[in-house]
């Protein structure tokens, strides 16, 4: 019989948590093992397919997520982690094809944080996805820069 050392069970545990589906909610973590400068500009970079909102929809976003529970639920989860905060910068993006029925809440503070022991992060982005006027799932993304 054939068995695994501890450090090897763990990194498979570690590896098949990278995706958790709790609540409708996809939480996930964007890891990365001893980036280079390129790899580090790109983590923090996001696709071509976001654009910043434009001050319209970024009053029309906030409303669609205060008044969905789900979008609560992801400032909640924001909130624990430690991203909410007058210090950290949030941004707004629209998706280039579904627009505000797709958005990006990109949260970068001066000091990284989370709720992990073993890991800070950078910058949270939390994507919404909307059905009418409420939002339906969203997509928590952990991103650090080492």
């Amino acid at each position: 019989m054939r068995t695994q050392t501890g450090s090897s069970r763990w990194m498979g545990l570690a590896a098949s948590l990278g995706l958790l589906v709790a609540g409708g909610a996809a939480i996930s973590t964007l890891t990365q093992a001893q980036p280079s400068l390129a790899q580090t500009a790109k983590a923090s970079a996001l696709p071509e397919v976001w654009q910043p909102a434009s001050e319209a929809d970024e009053a029309l976003i906030w409303r669609f997520v205060l008044q969905s529970p789900m979008g609560v639920a992801a400032l909640n989860q924001l909130a624990i982690e430690g991203f909410i905060s007058p210090v950290c910068e949030k941004t707004l993006y629209t998706h280039a094809t579904y627009e505000s029925f797709q958005t990006l809440l990109r949260v970068q503070c001066p000091t990284p944080g989370g709720v992990s022991a073993a890991r800070a992060y950078d910058e949270m982005r939390i994507t919404f996805n909307r059905f009418e006027d409420t939002i339906d799932t969203f997509a928590v993304e952990r991103v650090y820069i080492d």
